[in-house]
């Protein structure tokens, strides 16, 4: 399975740094997979076929600092949060951290000024391919 380009563990104790360091106070669109040991990303069973490169949630942000900050704490076993829904989704559902666990959970950064309209065209593509939204994304 290919590793996804500029990826971060969500668990990793310099996960700010290295964004801080790469992005500054930029953003653009984020998508959440789970990569177990030896880069098995754990692919997602959807509708018309299964998800190989295991997309749980698509979304964006005009600073990914401030964002994937919301995202990581509504995530984190440690963090009590509700600012995020992908997180919200997450832990109400003791099977999903079972079979996505948080240490196990990246998240893929792509850098833009035009974060709407990349999130719209990667949510419409999947939905296209799948014939349903990533699993932690919500309509509306």
């Amino acid at each position: 399975m290919k590793i996804r380009n500029s990826s971060y563990r969500l668990s990793d104790k310099r996960f700010w740094e290295k964004i801080q360091a790469q992005y500054g106070d930029g953003g653009g669109t984020y998508e959440l997979y789970c990569m177990l040991p030896k880069t098995n990303i754990v692919p997602v069973h959807r509708m018309l076929k299964t998800d190989k490169s295991g997309t749980l949630y698509i979304g964006r942000a005009t600073s990914f600092i401030d964002r994937v900050i919301e995202l990581r704490k509504s995530l984190s076993p440690n963090h009590i949060s509700s600012n995020h829904a992908c997180g919200i989704r997450y832990k109400s559902s003791e099977s999903l951290q079972e079979k996505y666990p948080y240490e196990h959970l990246y998240i893929e950064l792509h850098g833009t000024k035009m974060g709407v309209e990349l999130e719209r065209e990667k949510l419409n593509a999947y939905l296209n391919e799948f014939g349903e939204l990533p699993p932690l994304n919500r309509v509306g």
